[in-house]
C-alpha cells in the first residue's frame, strides 16, 4: 500500500488530532460459530473460492485483512480470535527485485492463512514490464502453487496501485516498468496466462483510486481479469461522510458494470476519529445500486496513520466493529 503523497499528509494531520484506538493491547476470546444465517442484500457467491462460513457483514460484504507484517502481535490468527469470525482473505506483499524471483518472501505464509483465500500483491519493483516474460511469470505461477498446494485459493494482485507506482512521484519504490501502457498490458497478460492453467488462481487488478479518467490505460482486458478491485483510504472525516457511493460511483460504473467481474476493495482503511463510520460504509451500506460489490480488505497496519481497527482496540471499539458482522 502506498497513499499518494497529497493523501498520506492529510492523513498524517488528522491522526494526530484524531481519536485513535486505546492504547491498553487487548484482545478478546471467542468460539467460532459459523452457524449463522446471513440474509444479504448483497450476496457474495460469484467470489471464486470462497471459504465456507468466512466473515461476512449483515449485508453479505465478505470480510479480509492485510494484517501489519511489521508487529508479530498482528495476524490473521489474533484477529480472528479477538472477532471471532474468520476472514475470508489474507493479502501480503512479495517484491519481485530481479529475474531470480521465488516469492519466499511470502510463500512461506501459507501455513498462516487458517483458510483464508490468499491474496498476494507481487510488485515488480526490480524489473521493467518487458522483463516480466513467460518464464519469469513462470517463476510468479511456482510461487502461487505454494498457496494452491495447500488447497488455498489465490486472488493475485500482481503490480496493483500500478497507476500510483508507476507514476513518478507518487509512490516509493516506484515500478520503473512506468507508464509503458502496451508494456504492462504484455506482462499482465504473461502472468494471467500462467494463472489460468493453475486450478485455483485468479487475476484480481487493483488499481488506486486516483485518475480515473486516463485510468482505462492501465485496464489489461476483461478476459485477463478475474476480480476487479479498487485501493482507497478517505484522507478526511468528510470524505467519510460521502460513504461508499460518494466514493466509489464512478469507479463501479466505469471498470466493474461493463464487465460484470466481481469487485472488492483491495485495500482501505481510515486513520482518522470516523474509523468505525468507514468500516460501517463499506460494509452496511445500502449496495442495492452496486451488486457486483462483494468484498473488502482492511489494512489492519500503524503505518502514515493508526488504521488499527482491532488490534489495540478497546472492548466498546471491537463491540463497535462487531456489530457490522454476522
Amino acid at each position: 500500500m502506498k497513499l499518494p503523497v497529497h493523501t498520506a499528509a492529510l492523513i498524517a494531520t488528522l491522526a494526530a488530532t484524531g481519536t485513535s484506538a486505546s492504547t491498553r493491547l487487548r484482545y478478546r476470546t471467542h468460539s467460532f460459530n459459523n452457524s449463522s444465517t446471513i440474509t444479504p442484500t448483497n450476496s457474495s457467491s460469484s467470489l471464486p473460492g470462497l471459504p465456507s462460513g468466512c466473515m461476512h457483514s449483515t449485508q453479505g460484504i465478505a470480510w479480509g485483512w492485510l494484517p501489519d507484517d511489521t508487529n508479530s502481535a498482528v495476524s490473521i490468527s489474533s484477529l480472528n480470535s479477538a472477532t471471532g469470525k474468520k476472514a475470508c482473505f489474507f493479502g501480503d506483499y512479495s517484491k519481485i527485485n530481479d529475474a531470480s524471483y521465488d516469492g519466499s518472501d511470502i510463500t512461506y505464509k501459507a501455513s498462516q492463512a487458517d483458510g483464508a483465500i490468499m491474496v498476494p500483491s507481487v510488485m515488480p519493483v526490480g524489473v521493467k514490464w518487458s522483463e516480466v516474460t513467460a518464464d519469469l511469470a513462470q517463476q510468479i505461477g511456482t510461487a502461487m502453487e505454494a498457496f494452491t498446494n495447500q488447497g488455498l485459493t489465490v486472488y493475485l494482485r500482481f503490480a496493483h496501485e500500478m497507476n500510483c507506482y508507476a507514476k513518478p512521484g507518487c509512490a516509493s519504490p516506484e515500478y520503473p516498468g512506468g507508464q509503458d501502457y502496451a508494456g504492462f498490458k504484455q506482462a499482465w497478460i504473461n502472468v494471467a496466462d500462467v494463472c489460468k492453467s493453475i486450478d485455483g488462481c485468479y487475476m484480481m487488478w487493483s488499481p488506486n483510486l486516483q485518475d480515473l479518467d486516463t485510468l482505462n490505460n492501465w485496464w489489461p482486458g476483461a478476459e485477463y481479469v478475474d476480480i476487479v478491485a479498487v485501493d482507497h483510504y478517505p484522507s478526511s472525516d468528510s470524505e467519510v461522510q460521502e460513504g461508499f457511493e460518494g466514493n466509489y460511483d464512478q469507479f463501479y460504473t466505469e471498470y466493474v458494470k461493463p464487465y460484470g467481474k466481481p469487485f472488492i476493495l483491495g485495500e482501505t482503511a481510515y486513520g482518522g476519529s470516523a474509523k468505525y463510520d468507514w468500516v460501517e460504509d463499506v460494509t452496511n451500506s445500502d449496495f442495492g445500486s452496486y451488486p457486483l460489490y462483494k468484498g473488502a480488505m482492511w489494512f489492519e497496519y500503524n503505518k502514515e496513520a493508526d488504521f488499527y481497527v482491532v488490534y489495540n482496540a478497546s472492548d466498546s471499539e471491537i463491540s463497535t466493529f462487531d456489530g457490522n458482522f454476522s
